[in-house]
């Protein structure tokens, strides 16, 4: 019934009112009129002084009605081929994630070779399909990066990791004026700390030499993911100290779901120092 009703001239009319003449965007308010009737919407009416279909002045009057349906209505997601209609709130939350919305492969913007571009809700396919060593639907992958001091981006790389029924988008990133290696794992999950990554940095050839960090993973939402004291941070020298004969770094990022990790118990001291605090210290008139 709502379906059928969204879908009518009557209702297509309605937003067609409730639609910028300038920008053509939908209109929340403040909204304004010029003195024959004409509407702008807030941002435009900030730039304008006068109005720009019938070049007269604007009016001090605000359209109550136009504003108050402005709140109620249901408006179409401007992506082709969304079916979504929502109030303009949850449609400012929807459309930044809309899988209809066309993006750009973000590889290219990392290894710059590729020129895909279609619906975000297709993409993963085209990761699958093109980019087979980047992607997996393991909850780990295991990396062979060649260091090229050359580089100047700061993204080193970036992986898809398709597992818990989630995609987990993997960063390296060189901080060149840090000094620092960072990794960060990204989830669309508002509950994204319900997740940890490990990076387990090793060396083929030497067992014994290894690096390795654990951290919580973070939400794609969190604007200044770069700047969380939860990535992980590796000083460059600690990185290259782990380059292999070929000037290879040999890594795997992990997966896993926080509640499947065992408590620690808190460490007893140790033998040794329960005997060095045993042993008093020599007074020094006794040395003698």
């Amino acid at each position: 019934m709502l379906n059928t009703l969204l879908e009518t001239d009557h209702y297509e009319s309605l937003i067609k009112e409730l639609t910028c003449t300038k920008c053509k965007k939908y209109m929340k308010p403040p909204i304004y009129l010029c003195i024959d009737g004409h509407s702008i919407c807030g941002p435009c009416f900030e730039k304008s002084y006068q109005c720009h279909v019938c070049k007269k002045e604007y009016s001090q009057i605000r359209p109550a009605v136009l504003e108050s349906l402005a709140n109620k209505v249901l408006f179409p997601c401007t992506n082709k081929g969304c079916p979504k209609h929502a109030t303009l709130p949850q449609l400012e939350q929807h459309t930044p994630h809309c899988q209809y919305r066309i993006i750009n492969c973000f590889m290219a913007r990392v290894y710059g070779e590729c020129t895909w571009e279609g619906r975000a809700g297709e993409w993963m396919d085209h990761c699958f399909a093109e980019h087979k060593k980047r992607v997996t639907e393991l909850p780990f992958i295991t990396v062979k990066d060649k260091w090229d001091a050359k580089r100047t981006e700061p993204v080193l790389n970036y992986f898809l990791l398709k597992c818990y029924d989630k995609v987990f988008n993997v960063y390296q990133i060189y901080d060149k004026r840090g000094g620092r290696m960072m990794w960060t794992v990204l989830v669309n999950d508002d509950q994204a700390e319900k997740f940890y990554f490990e990076v387990d940095i090793f060396l083929t050839n030497m067992p014994s030499k290894r690096i390795i960090y654990r951290r919580p993973c973070k939400c794609e939402k969190d604007a200044d993911f770069l700047e969380h004291t939860q990535n992980i941070y590796i000083p460059v020298e600690n990185v290259f100290s782990m380059l292999d004969e070929g000037e290879c770094m040999n890594f795997t990022v992990r997966i896993g779901e926080v509640e499947n990790l065992e408590l620690l118990e808190t460490p007893t001291e140790s033998e040794s120092m329960i005997l060095l605090n045993s042993n008093e210290v020599p007074n020094e008139n006794e040395t003698h």
